[in-house]
């Protein structure tokens, strides 16, 4: 049995800090390895993430609309980093801020990183490429103290599926993966040479998306995070995604999946939201109440029904 494993490293941000080395199966020497134990809350947590997304056993939710301060400008002085688990993007130009939907409070973005191949799953499919816009409540003055609150984090996920089109969002990210890719730039973050919006990875209808109560899909697998999770997803070329294969974790050694594995609902809320709503009766009776939503473990979030 193979696995993929790495040390943490401390400025790491969604794993934040994390004594033992974790990581993912090796599936390219053994599709049926096993997932790891990464331990702690990873492994006894109940409110874990990710999971599998499906409109029919999800609850009916109509909310504000989500607003998104900032996120069309152009942010031209990102930083860049290979962190050994991921691709992260941060330091923004800009103070973006998001509100609205059934959030209780602003949240201010943090962090851009992604995950090959998706870690949310829509119907049981797995997309090749899944984004995590990353964002900190407000009310917190730092990602750490914000993992210690179950609404200390909103993170949105937008899924690609395959096309013959590249992408030209993710163009502008792989454009500057040479600069990171190798085992000896880890953690020495690089400037962005090309320009980037973050509503350019973002679908064009913002008002569909799956939301519900859960946790980082890395260590500490903190319980801390509201996931937003689009309904529509975005293309992406096959060759787009294998640049993001060739990231180095180790000497010579290349990152080449880095999904966790689904994990159990355990009887928590999942709120399919849609901007247009024509159902029938009998559908809108699936309507969740408030009730409902915070007795089963969204009380994190104010829900406006």
């Amino acid at each position: 049995m193979h696995f993929v494993t790495f040390s943490i490293l401390v400025c790491c941000s969604l794993g934040l800090s994390w004594a033992s080395e974790w990581g993912y199966p090796d599936l390219d020497n053994n599709k049926d390895a096993p997932f790891p134990d990464w331990g702690g809350l990873c492994d006894s947590g109940k409110r874990q993430s990710p999971i599998n997304l499906a409109a029919k056993w999800s609850l009916r939710g109509k909310f504000d609309e989500l607003k998104f301060q900032n996120y069309r400008y152009t942010q031209k002085n990102l930083e860049m980093v290979n962190n050994g688990h991921s691709i992260q993007i941060d330091d923004f130009d800009d103070v973006l801020v998001m509100e609205g939907g059934g959030l209780a409070h602003e949240y201010e973005l943090e962090q851009i990183h992604l995950h090959w191949w998706s870690e949310h799953t829509i119907n049981s499919v797995r997309y090749p490429l899944e984004v995590h816009i990353v964002h900190r409540n407000k009310l917190y003055p730092n990602m750490t103290i914000a993992t210690n609150f179950k609404d200390g984090i909103v993170v949105l996920g937008v899924l690609f599926h395959v096309s013959n089109t590249p992408n030209d969002a993710i163009a502008s990210i792989i454009k500057n993966l040479e600069d990171v890719r190798a085992y000896s730039r880890i953690n020495k973050p690089v400037t962005v040479s090309s320009s980037l919006a973050v509503d350019d990875l973002m679908p064009q209808s913002t008002g569909n998306y799956y939301t519900y109560a859960g946790s980082l899909t890395t260590p500490s697998c903190a319980e801390a995070v509201i996931w937003i999770v689009f309904t529509e997803t975005l293309p992406v070329t096959l060759e787009q995604v294998e640049q993001f294969k060739e990231i180095e974790y180790s000497n010579g050694k290349q990152l080449h999946n880095n999904f966790r594995n689904l994990q159990s609902i355990n009887n928590r809320a999942v709120v399919l939201v849609e901007l247009d709503d024509n159902r029938s009766g009998a559908a809108a009776g699936r309507t969740a109440s408030l009730g409902l939503i915070l007795i089963l473990g969204l009380a994190a979030q104010k829900f406006v029904l």
